[in-house]
C-alpha cells in the first residue's frame, strides 16, 4: 500500500471514463517497488470540465504530472506550453509534465510504449502490413510509431472522416515509404497486425469494432482498451485461433517513460525530453 504524507508527490490521472484506467496499479507499484514517496491518483473529468481542471491543477505545488487518458489525448494539447516531438507530430499528449513556474510540458508515449510491448512478445514490424481502426489520440500514435518502427503498409479506418483524411494525410507528407490507405474496418489475409484504437469494447454491449472473417493465421490482433483485459474482439480473435495483443502491453511498457518524464525516476537517453512547440516557448 502506498503511504500518503505531507511529502508524497501526486500524479493525477483524468479522464471520461475512468473506472477503466489501469495506470493507478500500474504507476503506484512502480513507485513502490522503488520506494518512491509518490502517489497517482484518479479524477474523472468531462471533456467539458478539461481545460479548468488543468488550470486549476497548474497551482499544485506537489502534483508531478497528469497522465491524460480517454478522450483527452488530443484536448489536453492546447494547456501545454512545450510539446515532445512525439506530441507534436502526433498533435496528441498522454502525459502532462508540471513545471516549477506552473506551465504544462507535454509528452505522447502510447506508440512507441505498443511498439515496445510488440518486440518485447517478440512480434516483427518492420516490413510488416498493418490496419488500424480509430483516429484518436492513441492511434495516431500508434501509428507514427508503427512507420518509425519500419512498417511498410498501414491501412486505417475511422468512422469521423474528417479525423481519418487528416492522419492519412499527416502520414503521407512524412514521405517515409510506407504505403497509407483508407480502408473498412475489415481485417484481410495480407494484415499481419491488427489494432482496435477505438473506446469499443469498454463496455459489453459495444459493436465489434473490427470484422476478423477475413484475417490471415499469422495475423496479430492488438486491442489498445486495458478494461476488460480480455475484449470482445480479441475474444473473437481466441475463438479463430489468432495470437492476441492486450492494451496491458502498452502501459505496461510505457510506465518507466512516463515516470522519468515526470521528473520520478532518472531519464532514460531519449525519452521525452522536448525540444519545443511551434508558436510557443521551447525549453
Amino acid at each position: 500500500m502506498t503511504h500518503i504524507d505531507g511529502e508524497t508527490r501526486i500524479v493525477a490521472i483524468l479522464g471520461d471514463p475512468i473506472a477503466q484506467a489501469k495506470s493507478p496499479q500500474i504507476f503506484n507499484a512502480l513507485f513502490e517497488r522503488h520506494g518512491m514517496n509518490a502517489a497517482l491518483v484518479p479524477f474523472h473529468v468531462p471533456a467539458t470540465d478539461l481545460g479548468s481542471v488543468l488550470d486549476g491543477l497548474r497551482g499544485v505545488v506537489n502534483l508531478a504530472g497528469v497522465v491524460v487518458t480517454v478522450p483527452h489525448k488530443l484536448q489536453a494539447t492546447a494547456s501545454a506550453t512545450r510539446l515532445s516531438a512525439s506530441a507534436q507530430q502526433t498533435g496528441a499528449v498522454n502525459c502532462l509534465r508540471r513545471e516549477a513556474d506552473g506551465s504544462w510540458t507535454g509528452a505522447m508515449f502510447d506508440g512507441a510504449g505498443f511498439v515496445e510491448g510488440l518486440y518485447r512478445c517478440g512480434h516483427v514490424v518492420r516490413g510488416k502490413s498493418a490496419l488500424i481502426v480509430g483516429a484518436g489520440g492513441a492511434g495516431v500514435a500508434v501509428a507514427h510509431a508503427l512507420i518509425d518502427a519500419g512498417i511498410a503498409s498501414l491501412d486505417l479506418f475511422d468512422s469521423n472522416t474528417a479525423s481519418l483524411q487528416q492522419l492519412v494525410g499527416a502520414l503521407r507528407a512524412r514521405g517515409s515509404g510506407t504505403v497509407i490507405r483508407e480502408r473498412p474496418a475489415c481485417a484481410q489475409a495480407t494484415h499481419d497486425l491488427v489494432v482496435n484504437a477505438t473506446p469499443c469494447g469498454m463496455r459489453p454491449d459495444d459493436l465489434m469494432p473490427i470484422d476478423l472473417s477475413d484475417a490471415g493465421p499469422h495475423a496479430v490482433v492488438a486491442d489498445l482498451i486495458m478494461k476488460p483485459a480480455e475484449t470482445r474482439l480479441l475474444e473473437d480473435a481466441k475463438a479463430r485461433n489468432l495470437t492476441t495483443h492486450p492494451g496491458l502491453h502498452l502501459l505496461e511498457n510505457a510506465v518507466a517513460a512516463m515516470t522519468a518524464f515526470l521528473g520520478l525516476l532518472p531519464s532514460p537517453a531519449g525519452n521525452g525530453t522536448p525540444p519545443g512547440k511551434a508558436g510557443r516557448e521551447s525549453t
